[in-house]
């Protein structure tokens, strides 16, 4: 098929197939994720086949190649749903005291392999709790756009340890740089560490989070953006969010997939009108099942995996540096699987997360297992 015809089929798919939220407004279901793309050419061409959703981060440092690309693709700002992220950081990243010379320092670095908090290329400071108002306007500065239609607070940790804890899924899934075998006295260490510093400071972390949120809810006041949301947030901390919110969550990005499917999370967003947003596909299209699935239906892995969160209302935003492959994404509009091929899906679902276990910062005596 040309890439005309491609262009004419996949923009309409785009335009069409939205995903309806919880203020009566839409998103695209499929969308272009950024995080680790090498050319501002790959977003422009993606906009230029189709794509309407474009997910970035402050912590992405890759404003300015969305910046460039929208210019280039010269498709009008309001055909674009243009999503980002704020608020990664804790606060501070200070050690409580009495850890100082257990670790031999009195403050954390960013978790590697992420750049410095105060780093220029991702916020110089401003990607932490309390600074979102912000840190979103240094985000509408580098991509030269007046308004986002949708924030996210990227991460609920509110301390260095919650943070280490929460993140270190991605040492031993996403980045596979630690071996598994140290993997229960790593994790196991920080969950314990960053458990009791939830339990000791408990007050504390809560009214960082409502203060971020309060902070983008002012933000929407302000009209620099349209909706706000969350990301890798656990239920209980959503349900908290409902105790002092005055604009409803508009969204919540996880990792959502097949192997890690979070039937809790999916059905607290049902219930309470919030939109999901699934990342993680490309990490386990080598999967047994999914290949089964892909081999019956004629597609790749990959596209059964999108199709599975798409045809459960999910919205998708997965990334490529390839032009075939950002096509083929595409595409997973065009086609539906079966029941069967669903049931084959469902049951993949091991709970297993290779990104975030945010469950870490919910005190262990309000804690949902899955």
């Amino acid at each position: 098929m040309s890439s005309q015809k491609w262009y004419a089929i996949f923009r309409l798919a785009c335009l069409t197939c939205m995903q309806s939220l919880s203020e009566g407004a839409a998103m695209p279901l499929v969308g272009l994720g950024t995080a680790g793309i090498k050319d501002g050419s790959t977003i422009k061409e993606a906009l230029r086949m189709g794509y309407r959703a474009v997910d970035t981060a402050l912590l992405y440092g890759n404003h300015a190649m969305v910046k460039k690309a929208l210019v280039e693709s010269e498709i009008p700002r309001e055909d674009i749903f243009l999503i980002t992220k704020v608020g990664f950081f804790p606060a501070s990243m200070e050690l409580p005291k009495h850890l100082h010379a257990a670790f031999g320092m009195a403050r954390l670095a960013a978790p590697h392999p992420l750049k410095p908090v105060d780093d220029p290329s991702t916020g110089g400071g401003l990607n932490v709790k309390g600074q979102e108002i912000e840190a979103l306007k240094l985000s509408l500065a580098e991509m030269g756009v007046d308004y986002i239609d949708l924030c996210h607070i990227h991460s609920p940790a509110t301390s260095a340890l919650e943070l280490y804890a929460a993140f270190s899924d991605h040492w031993y899934g996403l980045f596979g740089e630690l071996p598994h075998w140290s993997s229960p006295m790593v994790k196991g260490s920080l969950r314990a560490l960053a458990e009791q510093e939830s339990l000791d400071h408990a007050e504390e972390a809560r009214r960082q989070r409502q203060r971020s949120w309060q902070e983008l809810e002012e933000a929407k006041r302000q009209g620099i953006c349209r909706h706000i949301g969350v990301s890798n947030y656990p239920v209980e901390l959503m349900q908290e969010i409902e105790t002092y919110r005055k604009e409803p969550i508009f969204n919540q990005q996880q990792e959502l997939h097949p192997v890690a499917q979070f039937r809790h999370v999916q059905s607290y967003a049902k219930i309470h009108g919030i939109s999901l947003t699934g990342y993680g596909t490309g990490i386990i299209v080598e999967h047994s099942e999914a290949k089964a699935v892909a081999a019956r239906q004629g597609r790749s892995a990959g596209q059964v995996l999108l199709r599975w969160s798409v045809q459960k209302g999910i919205a998708v935003i997965p990334k490529s540096n390839r032009i075939d492959r950002l096509l083929e994404n595409l595409e997973v509009l065009n086609f539906s699987l079966s029941e069967e091929d669903m049931a084959d899906l469902d049951a993949m679902d091991e709970q297993k997360t290779y990104y975030w276990d945010t469950s870490v910062c919910v005190s262990p005596h309000t804690r949902h297992e899955l």
